[in-house]
């Protein structure tokens, strides 16, 4: 044991990082609720938040661009539906 903590303390940090954060009291607030619905600990909260930001943050740049082309030229309703017809031109008739 060093500096009085057990072993498997000094393990286990190996594999996280801990970190302090500041909160607004409404995030905070709504932070405490949302966990306490899913059971989880704050620590686990705010692991599966921060992973998900880092994910969305790694959307590729071609996805990136489709959508914000999308975005500012969106399809027409009946460009969408001769696409459609013509996509599915060649399937049997549902029954």
């Amino acid at each position: 044991m060093a500096h009085g903590a057990p072993c498997w303390y000094h393990y286990g940090m190996t594999t996280v990082t801990k970190l302090a954060i500041s909160l607004p009291v409404a995030t905070a607030k709504s932070l405490e609720k949302a966990r306490a619905k899913k059971r989880l600990s704050r620590s686990a909260a705010i692991a599966e938040a921060v992973e998900q930001w880092v994910a969305a943050q790694q959307l590729g740049d071609a996805d990136r661009r489709y959508v914000e082309g999308y975005l500012r030229t969106p399809e027409r309703p009946d460009e969408s539906s001769t696409t459609a017809k013509e996509a599915t031109a060649s399937w049997e008739p549902w029954e």
